[in-house]
């Protein structure tokens, strides 16, 4: 499993929601504007986000993102399960919930199977161990670089 740009890219736009969090609704554009990215990126981010009820959205004036609940209960598992799909490390872990062909057929006896659930399991804990408020603030503790 790799975590691609569009989980770095969402968890940015996702940290701006979380900053205006019960304050108001942030546009598309801000965020893409305040985070430097593609505009037509950033909708493809949203409308997963958005489907998988991570955000919404409201029209008109005064209208744009927010999150649908705190930060603080957002999990980065969530994220990353809205925007890449199922975290699966290798494919006869997944093979059934993905609907592909089925495990190798050596799984019951494979010295490999259980170290890989293993490893699969911790780090599904792992991501769900954070959440969006830890990642907001986190934000402003950045090391600054000295000229």
């Amino acid at each position: 499993m790799r975590l691609t740009s569009m989980f770095r890219y969402g968890m940015r736009a996702l940290a701006v929601l979380a900053e205006n969090y019960k304050k108001r609704p942030v546009s598309a554009k801000e965020i893409s504007q305040k985070e430097e990215m593609s505009l037509s990126f950033l909708e493809q981010l949203l409308a997963r986000l958005r489907k998988h009820g991570v955000i919404k959205g409201t029209r008109g004036p005064g209208g744009g993102f927010v999150l649908t609940r705190p930060p603080s209960r957002i999990k980065v598992s969530d994220v990353v399960e809205a925007l890449e799909g199922p975290v699966f490390l290798s494919k006869c872990l997944g093979a059934l919930d993905l609907k592909e062909d089925g495990p190798c057929g050596k799984i019951e006896h494979c010295p490999v199977y259980p170290l890989l659930k293993k490893i699969e399991r911790d780090f599904r804990k792992v991501l769900s161990s954070y959440n969006l408020s830890e990642i907001v603030s986190s934000k402003g503790k950045k090391k600054r670089k000295r000229g």
